[in-house]
């Protein structure tokens, strides 16, 4: 699919969004992040992917990244953890007043952390540990680590379409599964966020139930691997969002 037809899937989806819309307030834009872990040690490529249930509000019955709104834990403990200059050039192109270096820094944490909560997979490392973890990150501590947010490259930004009952402002990160110690097989989902976590081939995504733009930022990686730049910080990336009532493409 080209890139002109992966725009129009998504403004197909946010037309059929407008439509189902309820009239009232418009959900509020969060910040948000999520991780794509790349198996590139199979014949092809594959990614680590959760299918959420019919009862959730937001993407439901489709699969999805590990990932989910910043919370404040987040912007705590990025207060101690900076950014790179490559990954907050990325992180801080075309935000909104009053978006800061901490916001920056909080978005891998907030990926690394719903990684954790949703898949039970660490991103950490052994290194000085924070002499005070936010309780969300416990777990790092117990085990003499700290996240690993210099691991992950931002590779795509999303904004939800106005209109659907959740909306995020959505950085995807990449991560190359070989930063983790083992690659397992099989997953017992700890939380009731995924009613299933498996590794999705990328030559078999049609035989998932993924969105737009779930396929879109895919492609996107798949370009980034085959250019050899998937872990280069320093390339834009490419932002997804509305803009005078159509999808457009920026790069950032």
């Amino acid at each position: 699919m080209t890139s002109d037809a992966r725009l129009e899937a998504l403004e197909t989806e946010r037309r059929q969004i407008s439509a189902g819309a309820s009239d009232g307030a418009t959900a509020t834009v969060r910040d948000a992040a999520t991780l794509i872990i790349v198996d590139e040690r199979a014949a092809t490529p594959r990614v680590l992917m959760g299918l959420r249930g019919r009862a959730h509000v937001f993407m439901a019955n489709r699969f999805v990244f590990p990932g989910g709104r910043v919370e404040a834990e987040d912007l705590d403990l990025a207060a101690t953890l900076p950014l790179g200059d490559d990954a907050l050039a990325r992180l801080s192109g075309s935000v909104a007043g009053g978006f800061t270096e901490r916001h920056a820094a909080a978005l891998p944490l907030a990926a690394i952390r719903e990684t954790f909560e949703e898949t039970g997979l660490l991103i950490g490392q052994q290194a000085p540990v924070v002499a005070s973890f936010p309780a969300s990150f416990a777990a790092f501590a117990e085990r003499g680590l700290s996240p690993a947010a210099e691991w992950l490259v931002p590779i795509a930004r999303a904004i939800t379409p106005e209109g659907a009952p959740r909306r995020f402002d959505t950085r995807f990160f990449v991560i190359n599964a070989s930063r983790l110690p083992a690659i397992s097989e099989d997953f017992d989902p700890p939380t009731d966020e995924f009613d299933e976590i498996r590794w999705v081939s990328v030559a078999a995504l049609d035989d998932y139930s993924l969105a737009p733009i779930t396929r879109t930022v895919l492609a996107d990686v798949m370009t980034r691997i085959a250019d050899g730049s998937w872990l280069d910080v320093s390339c834009p990336m490419p932002f997804y969002r509305v803009v005078d009532g159509r999808f457009q493409k920026d790069l950032i």
